[in-house]
């Protein structure tokens, strides 16, 4: 791919990229399994495991086949309360103020709009988190800041598969050269890859110790002016 190429759009994962979530989530889970009188906890160690399944639902059905013995297994009616429940703990955890934007995320937003890049997020969640936390951290509507979102309710495959990706350039009509992807985790720096989409890395607090040797940038923090000086020459910004 060329890099005289102009990008047009940045697209950004959601949990872990644009904010810390993935604590609160944890904490919300503890919570929803101590609700039902569910004997699960999952410390730190556990969740950072966990974090390679994208999706909550897909966490806990994943913990329930590989890690509960027979006699602890729990239905698919039970993962569907659960995650409900978790829904609710996290949703007041936002509410509350707790999750914050990344140091350096607001002013890269708002940069990159003032430019005229166009923005996405490609993220496993659902639009539901995601509309709760641009809420309480921009008091903005998702619509108002990001062109288009991909949500994991969208798409068969969530990360590492592209789909996700590959429907941020379907919906906006764009070239994977066009775009240039924010992520944290390996399996979201995989996704975007497969989507053939640059991308540049950021780790969060449980992804520090993932793989990046496809990233094509590595960044020590989202502030504009940490970022290597070939990114922002092709960012333009």
């Amino acid at each position: 791919m060329s890099d005289r190429i102009e990008i047009q759009c940045l697209i950004f994962d959601f949990d872990g990229t644009l904010a810390e979530t993935e604590e609160a989530h944890r904490k919300a889970f503890n919570k929803a399994f101590n609700s039902i009188k569910l004997n699960w906890h999952w410390d730190q160690p556990i969740y950072k495991k966990l974090l390679q399944i994208a999706g909550g639902k897909e966490r806990i059905e994943f913990y329930n086949k590989s890690f509960s013995s027979n006699s602890k297994k729990i239905s698919s009616k039970d993962i569907e309360d659960i995650h409900l429940q978790k829904t609710k703990f996290y949703s007041q955890s936002v509410a509350k103020g707790c999750v914050q934007l990344r140091p350096g995320i607001r002013k890269l937003l708002e940069i990159a709009k003032y430019n005229k890049k166009e923005l996405a997020i490609s993220t496993s969640t659902s639009r539901d988190n995601v509309a709760l936390l641009l809420k309480s951290c921009l008091n903005e509507n998702p619509e108002d800041v990001f062109s288009f979102i991909s949500t994991g309710d969208l798409v068969q495959k969530k990360k590492p598969n592209p789909d996700l990706y590959k429907l941020v350039l379907a919906e906006m009509n764009l070239m994977p050269e066009q775009c240039l992807a924010f992520e944290d985790s390996r399996i979201g720096l995989v996704s975007a890859k497969r989507a053939n989409i640059k991308t540049a890395v950021n780790p969060s607090q449980y992804s520090a110790e993932d793989n990046f040797d496809e990233a094509d940038y590595f960044l020590t923090s989202f502030l504009l002016e940490q970022f290597p000086k070939s990114l922002r020459r092709r960012l333009a910004l």
